[in-house]
């Protein structure tokens, strides 16, 4: 059963979210159109050398938009936000387990880039920290929990599973082979609902930052919904 689980099941589930997201791409593309700026006319006395960069008149305007954003409103949830999405996106990758088992299946590792067992703990920890944050807004906000839904809980829930399984497993909590297979599994649930669910917004993250125009963008955007 172990080694169906971490086999043909993984790369079914694997190959199953890249289909996911990709479906979920192309259909981005399909109920955005596309914007054709339009052309205007620079005013008499306008200086196109200084047309880029950050003018002391824009700094005031920057100002405005940080205090209505997240950043402004919620500081906290920006800070706890930003440093759960760096933790899971770095530690899975670099975490020395997972390089030893793409070595020993691929022939591929980042060693000697791995992260020693003291700093995959201290992720670990972010993350449980952050996870914990989240569960609690929920929980205690009046505005949060007035729209949260048993999605949003299980959501916290699965995203949780992988990072505390995977922890116990190899401090050598409860029994390992059981663990694993539990850690195994939750990671492959998340494949499975991330093109699906919530979890697809860490594709529609960039897609609407570089591709619609917004107060958040990254770009002016070329295109609309």
């Amino acid at each position: 059963m172990y080694e169906f689980i971490r086999g043909p099941l993984t790369w079914a589930c694997f190959f199953l979210f890249i289909g996911g997201m990709l479906f979920q791409v192309i259909r981005f593309f399909l109920i955005t159109k596309k914007i054709h700026p339009a052309l205007v006319t620079p005013p008499p006395g306008y200086n196109r050398a200084n047309r880029s960069g950050i003018s002391r008149e824009s700094l005031p305007m920057l100002a405005a938009k940080l205090r209505v954003s997240i950043v402004g409103v919620d500081p906290s949830m920006t800070f706890f936000t930003v440093m759960f999405h760096i933790g899971i996106f770095l530690l899975p990758v670099f975490l020395s387990e997972h390089n030893m088992l793409m070595d020993g299946l691929w022939g591929v590792s980042l060693c000697p880039y791995v992260f020693p067992e003291v700093v995959a703990d201290i992720f670990t920890g972010v993350i449980m920290v952050c996870i914990l944050f989240f569960l609690s807004r929920r929980i205690f906000l009046n505005h949060v929990r007035s729209i949260s839904t048993i999605h949003d809980y299980l959501v916290i829930l699965i995203t949780a599973m992988p990072f505390a399984t995977g922890f116990l497993a190899v401090h050598g909590f409860f029994e390992y082979r059981s663990l694993i297979i539990l850690h195994v599994l939750s990671a492959d649930l998340i494949m499975l609902l991330l093109p699906f669910s919530k979890f697809v917004h860490s594709a529609f993250f960039f897609l609407n930052r570089f591709w619609i125009g917004s107060e958040y963008s990254f770009s002016k955007g070329s295109r609309r919904g």
